[in-house]
């Protein structure tokens, strides 16, 4: 490489590391007039050990908390005494808990479902259907690291990390009994009239898809009936349309409407995309939603009480990700003094291997949608991190002793590289074997770990293999005494 051509690139490779440092790393600051600057890394989203997160509890028809049954038990004795002093009786909207409730673990459930110690077998079938629903709805969200559990045996408690998502519209969607319904009433009523109903009859699957300047659009895909009849619907409701605006089409499961889409024309296609102001993550929910009552056997009628969110502070404490975000830089700023200290020249080839290491697995966990970071990834990226270190130091080695036999440092540079290669890759490859199977037959946190070390892996391959040693060449080119650049010393020196 000639000096010239490596000036042009040392120059342009760093100016395009430091923009991507400022862009990943910078500080947030505002923009007058334009709004403000907000670094990738802030953009990470985290799992619930490293922040924050909302909870809820669904407490079925017929089951209420101690609080609930001491409120009603208040409210009781209240109207029993204002009863008595006025001479009139108890308002019939005012229930006795004592008479219609039992205590059963650490809730109370109604007299219509259990009776002389014993829960009809009727709710407990209908709560567990309900409790396969709300799992396989929250599985669809992709979350890291949420967590589904009954509670005292007829409860259902769930824990989601932070979202940008409200966590009301969230739990209040997911709590959603009843089948999928299209119809033209715009009231939660149970003699709603229904156009269609939205059974694997009809309608496939749901989906998301991307509506640009609109935001994100819910996607319904139909079999060939649904199509036609779909087209039958959209056709009669824009043909009642006095003013040519067209009708509204109504979606609802049960009797809770789950959105709304203005009707102007027949609508004959296999897919349909409706808008309505949609996040991507709003719009998941209502596809998981959909598409978790499609087949029949799935629809539960349990209704839930209209649930409350409760925020809860990271599990690991409130500054862990801090912590562990520091213990990384710390890794990474003593290995390049390390390899700046031992390896001379070689280890500023190391310095920008490494920026460029972190910056790809930067870019990659922030720019792919649905990534969380837990702990358990952050050690993987530690782990990653170690290897491509140590790839680049074994090279190195393996350069300095071929060049103490007496060869020329490009052809030492040339045979270390080679010499070391075979156990780059076999590292690299064991680990990315590894993470891969992690990412495709695990669930939950583990499939983000192996997501995360998957492309950690891959990018300190290319990394340690082929960019470091570019690097390496680049700034071969630039000094006259190039072995004393790179830190190596012989009786007799080469003009190289």
């Amino acid at each position: 490489m000639g000096k010239k051509k490596s000036v042009v690139l040392i120059v342009l490779i760093t100016l395009i590391l430091a923009a991507l440092l400022f862009l990943c790393f910078a500080p947030a600051f505002p923009l007058s007039e334009i709004g403000s600057f907000n670094a990738l890394i802030n953009k990470v989203d985290l799992g619930s050990d490293l922040s924050s997160g909302y909870y809820t509890v669904y407490y079925p028809e017929g089951v209420i908390s101690k609080e609930d049954y001491e409120r009603l038990q208040a409210d009781y004795e209240y109207a029993k005494d204002d009863a008595e002093e006025s001479g009139e009786a108890i308002p019939s909207d005012i229930e006795n808990p004592e008479e219609n409730y039992a205590a059963y673990k650490g809730i109370y459930l109604s007299n219509d479902i259990y009776e002389d110690g014993v829960v009809s077998k009727t709710f407990n079938s209908e709560f567990n259907k309900a409790l396969r629903a709300v799992e396989r709805r929250f599985e669809a969200k992709g979350y890291s690291d949420y967590t589904i559990r009954v509670q005292d045996d007829y409860t259902i408690r769930v824990e989601v990390p932070e979202t940008d998502e409200s966590p009301d519209t969230l739990f209040t969607a997911f709590g959603y009994s009843g089948g999928l319904i299209f119809s033209d009433s715009d009231k939660n009523v149970a003699n709603k009239n229904v156009l269609m109903d939205g059974t694997s009859e009809y309608v496939k699957k749901a989906g998301v898809s991307n509506a640009g300047s609109s935001g994100y659009a819910v996607t319904i895909e139909f079999t060939k009936a649904g199509k036609a009849k779909f087209a039958e619907i959209t056709g009669s409701l824009a043909s009642s349309s006095t003013d040519g605006s067209g009708a509204t089409l109504y979606i609802y499961i049960g009797d809770e409407q789950l959105m709304g889409a203005t009707v102007s024309e027949e609508l004959n296609q296999s897919t349909v995309y409706i808008t309505g102001n949609y996040t991507k993550a709003s719009a998941e929910t209502v596809a998981a939603v959909i598409n978790s009552v499609l087949d029949e056997d799935d629809i539960f009628d349990l209704s839930f009480e209209y649930p409350e969110y409760y925020e809860f502070a990271p599990t690991m404490g409130d500054y862990t990700a801090l912590a562990l975000g520091i213990a990384l830089a710390v890794l990474a700023v003593a290995s390049i003094i390390f390899a700046l200290v031992k390896f001379k020249g070689m280890g500023l080839a190391h310095t920008y291997g490494f920026l460029t290491y972190l910056l790809a697995l930067v870019l990659c966990v922030t720019l792919i949608p649905g990534i969380e970071i837990t702990a358990g990834c952050i050690l993987a990226v530690t782990l990653a991190s170690a290897i491509f270190i140590g790839s680049n130091f074994h090279a190195f080695d393996c350069i300095k002793k071929e060049f103490a036999t007496g060869k020329t440092l490009t052809a030492s540079v040339k045979a270390g590289y080679k010499k070391c290669l075979a156990a780059t890759l076999d590292v690299h490859i064991i680990l990315f074997l590894i993470s891969l199977a992690m990412y495709l037959i695990s669930t939950g946190v583990v499939v983000f770990i192996g997501l995360v070390l998957m492309l950690a892996i891959a990018i300190s391959a290319i990394c340690s293999v082929a960019l470091t040693r570019f690097y390496l060449y680049m700034f071969l080119a630039q000094p006259k005494n190039k072995i004393a650049f790179v830190g190596f010393r012989r009786e007799e020196t080469e003009d190289e």
